[in-house]
């Protein structure tokens, strides 16, 4: 009854509002259409798909299409069609022999020659080929230019020493090569004093070493010593012995004569061995352990050599 009263109350809508009405129901139908219609088109059925034209995971596919990754792809492995086993892939898409990276590891060619991993140079780009190859290289500290014949270098051919002292052929020495001398007949660099003089002989520098070859005569009416006595003193510094690290004396051969013969003044007799030493000075003296007492008039004769460079232990 109240319920009756209130839609016996109701106003009808106007003609303007029927028209609002009937165009928001025309909307809400056309959305629902389109609803339906996507619906109906949301799945497929098999046949109505061409899988060729998808990527897909369990099938092996060519894509011949550009594709851009703007993350790292990971793979077990990538491979360039027509590739070999002896090229490496580039970053933009090319190929690279492998030996223009791995010369150490593979034969790098240079039109007739290569680079072998034992840093040979072979002259000849066939690596199958072993049989009368010439070979350059450096092997046991010697430089060769050799045959190799079956894997193997034969005697023959040139090899220079490793100090380039000697130069063989077939094997055989041919000569050593000559080593210029250091330094040659220095006598006017050596010093003496006011009662010695020099006799005879030189003090030559030859392939890192000094050669002793000397007569000294001492003359003096007032002679008193029975210690270490200086005969004569390199003044040269090339020729005085060097050293790494502490400095040590040098014995050297020496014999002393203690009578004159004659007025010819090499013609001693009497002859004493007695010590004898150079120092790092240069300073070539004797008697400092014989102690023995030096007369008036003497000759020493010294002939021996020594080393320049000397290193202490």
């Amino acid at each position: 009854m109240e319920t009756d009263e209130q839609i016996t109350d109701l106003i009808p809508p106007s003609e303007e509002e029927l028209r609002e009405m009937q165009l928001e129901y025309e909307k809400m139908k056309k959305q629902q259409q389109e609803i339906e219609s996507l619906q109906k088109f949301q799945f497929f059925k098999k046949s109505q798909v061409d899988l060729s034209r998808f990527v897909t995971r369990d099938t092996a596919q060519t894509i011949t299409g550009t594709k851009t990754f703007t993350q790292p792809i990971v793979a077990n492995s990538f491979i360039k069609t027509d590739g070999t086993q002896n090229q490496i892939l580039l970053a933009n898409g090319g190929t690279s022999d492998v030996g223009d990276f791995l010369p150490k590891h593979y034969p790098h060619a240079m039109e007739q020659m290569i680079i072998e991993p034992d840093n040979d140079i072979r002259c000849n780009t066939d690596p199958t080929d072993t049989d009368g190859v010439w070979k350059m290289g450096s092997t046991s500290s010697q430089f060769r230019i050799q045959k190799q014949e079956d894997q193997a270098y034969d005697y023959k051919g040139l090899i220079i020493d490793f100090d380039c002292t000697s130069l063989k052929f077939n094997n055989l020495l041919v000569a050593p090569l000559p080593t210029p001398p250091v330094e040659q007949a220095i006598k006017q660099s050596l010093v003496h004093g006011m009662y010695e003089s020099f006799a005879w002989g030189q003090v030559t520098t030859y392939n890192g070493r000094a050669y002793i070859s000397m007569q000294v005569t001492h003359s003096n009416p007032n002679t008193s010593s029975s210690s270490t006595y200086t005969l004569f003193s390199i003044f040269k510094d090339e020729a005085k012995p060097q050293f790494t690290g502490a400095t040590f004396t040098i014995a050297l051969n020496a014999v002393m004569y203690v009578t004159k013969q004659s007025s010819n003044p090499i013609l001693w007799t009497n002859a004493v061995p007695i010590d004898c030493y150079i120092d790092v000075d240069g300073h070539v003296r004797i008697n400092t352990l014989c102690q023995l007492p030096l007369p008036n008039d003497f000759c020493v004769q010294v002939c021996d050599s020594y080393a320049l460079h000397n290193q202490s232990t």
